[in-house]
């Protein structure tokens, strides 16, 4: 059921229970609209805020992922609530809008002068679609979760907080009969007449009652009889929501159907379990939720990145296919060569072109371009270089080409098994082959609390050694590298770019920080288990990023090669 006023009335009363006097510690924002709030008050305590179609306030034990970079309304949050304490939780009446009041000392102005207290407000509306959570500061809008356009109050920063307009509902808790029997309205079933008329219900709990008054749920023609009956079963409905809660959650099928505070006669075909508390019932119904949500989440991200490099691939292969039809113009750079060095009696330093005899087409005349600064032979001999040039070129090209077209079919592969994929484990399978290859970055621990941080450093024997932490790192690392630092890298697995910085000196660098460093590349590669691994090494120049290729990949030249144990401690 969705939340509704009476449900957070009880909800409201475990948060003062277990809040009141705690400090806030950490804000994390795991979605757009969800927004989580980590409070000790002698333990540790997590609020959980939902804007979305499953709005609520609460205590969790679910355990979220949040983004590695923090959105700016968590901040903001952050800036204003972390630190301060947890003054009072407040409901207006059996409205769905929740008040979480924290005082914080501001920083003093002078040094042995003292902070002043300042109280925040954060007010927590949850109104189905319009569900919205506001920063305030006396009245004053500081931020809000969702920013809109509203014509009867203003919702953004700088606006003068209003509360929603309150719908005009009687409190059931002070209800006279003669009220009740004002309610029904012959156009509307009896269940949408208690709806529209008692505040704190929402649709679960008003067809509750016709139910247990024996009315059926859809009947709009009620008899003198069903209005009483209707508020019989309405009395004993709130004498019992009064006194306290049973936190139940109904299952059909082993799957969560329904949540409620009390005991629902409308779900008395279905398994019922019983909790501690309403946070703990809720945490049980959303669970499934929440797995749907991450796997939707985990499926777009998947699906995105299998669709950029898939694109990346394709441009790249352009690209390499345009530089081979050039690389085509080879032989006729040798002919003329050729050509020059048959005719070198009609030639002379100084010329800037001649028409000669040429030998492959006997009787014929080319015309061929020369630099007047050089000599024919030198002028043939340039010929020749770029000819030998462009011929290895091509064969770099090819070797590319063949790369790209492998690449191409492992993610066409993959992009044929994300369409097939129906449950979280194969796409987490799928996710785990991105990051093994390098297309997805591996999540480390302070990444999913959303801290950044830059390439591991270490220093041995006055050598600093750089180890990057994912692909885009290894990337950085050999692009702000000097061209005489050395790199290493574990041969034939995953594994991070380690840089050596030599500041301009390779040849003094000593071989235990070339052994150590090497053993750092294999420690942070998949070859860590390996009893032995082989490191590449080779000066920064000689490290290529060819064009369009995926974040950590490159070509190298001019390297050697040390083997080393991954398992050794480095100190």
């Amino acid at each position: 059921m969705a939340l509704d006023g009476i449900t957070l009335h009880w909800l409201k009363r475990e948060l003062q229970e277990n809040l009141t006097g705690g400090w806030v510690r950490k804000i994390y924002q795991p979605r757009r609209e969800l927004v989580t709030i980590n409070v000790w008050n002698g333990e540790d305590y997590t609020i959980l805020i939902s804007c979305d179609t499953d709005f609520r306030i609460q205590l969790t034990d679910l355990d979220l992922e949040n983004p590695a970079k923090p959105p700016n309304f968590t901040m903001l949050l952050r800036k204003h609530l972390s630190g301060g304490k947890i003054a009072r939780i407040t409901q207006r009446e059996l409205d769905r809008v929740l008040r979480v009041e924290v005082d914080k000392k501001t920083e003093p102005e002078a040094e042995d002068g003292e902070g002043e207290i300042v109280r925040k407000e954060l007010y927590v509306e949850l109104m189905g679609r319009n569900s919205n959570l506001f920063l305030v500061q006396n009245d004053n809008i500081l931020g809000v979760l969702k920013e809109k356009e509203n014509e009867r109050r203003p919702i953004a920063p700088g606006s003068t907080y209003e509360l929603p307009p309150k719908q005009d509902k009687v409190d059931p808790f002070d209800l006279s009969e003669d009220q009740f029997k004002e309610f029904f309205d012959q156009d509307q079933p009896a269940w949408r007449n208690l709806l529209n008329n008692i505040e704190g219900i929402g649709p679960t709990l008003a067809k509750e009652i016709t139910v247990r008054a024996g009315v059926p749920r859809g009947e709009k023609d009620l008899s003198s009889s069903d209005i009483d009956s209707l508020w019989g079963a309405a009395q004993d409905f709130f004498d019992e929501l009064a006194t306290g809660v049973t936190p139940l959650v109904y299952q059909k099928d082993g799957k969560p159907v329904e949540f409620s505070p009390i005991e629902l006669e409308s779900h008395s075909g279905e398994e019922k379990i019983s909790y501690g508390t309403l946070s703990d019932a809720l945490d049980h119904y959303y669970k499934a939720k929440e797995t749907s949500y991450e796997t939707k989440d985990l499926r777009e991200e998947v699906e995105t990145t299998l669709k950029d490099e898939l694109g990346r691939v394709r441009g790249a292969l352009e690209n390499v296919e345009e530089q081979l039809k050039q690389s085509e113009n080879r032989e006729s750079l040798k002919k003329t060569g050729d050509i020059i060095l048959a005719n070198l009696g009609e030639l002379e330093k100084g010329m800037e072109k001649a028409e000669l005899d040429d030998p492959y087409r006997e009787g014929e005349k080319r015309e061929v371009k020369l630099d007047p600064s050089s000599t024919p032979e030198e002028n043939a001999q340039k010929y020749y270089e770029r000819y030998k040039k462009l011929k290895r070129g091509k064969e770099k090209l090819e070797r590319r080409k063949r790369s790209l077209n492998n690449e191409l079919e492992f993610l066409r592969k993959l992009s044929d098994k994300l369409e097939r994929a129906e449950s979280r484990e194969e796409l987490a399978r799928i996710e785990g082959t991105l990051k093994e290859k390098g297309y997805i970055e591996e999540d480390s621990d302070s990444t999913k609390k959303g801290d950044g941080g830059g390439p591991k450093e270490y220093w041995v024997k006055g050598h600093k050694i750089m180890v990057g932490r994912n692909a885009r790192q290894n990337d950085d690392l050999v692009r702000n590298a000097s061209r005489e630092d050395i790199w290493l890298h574990v041969r034939k697995y995953a594994g991070a770019h380690v840089v050596i910085v030599t500041d301009g000196r390779p040849d003094q660098v000593p071989k235990e920080v070339i052994v150590k460093a090497a053993q750092l590349a294999a420690l942070n590669s998949k070859a860590r288990e390996a009893d032995k691994a082989t490191v590449s090494y080779t000066q920064v120049k000689y490290v290529d990023k060819p064009k369009g290729a995926k974040p950590g990949l490159v070509q190298i030249t001019n390297e050697k090669t040390i083997t080393v144990s991954p398992k050794e401690v480095i100190k």
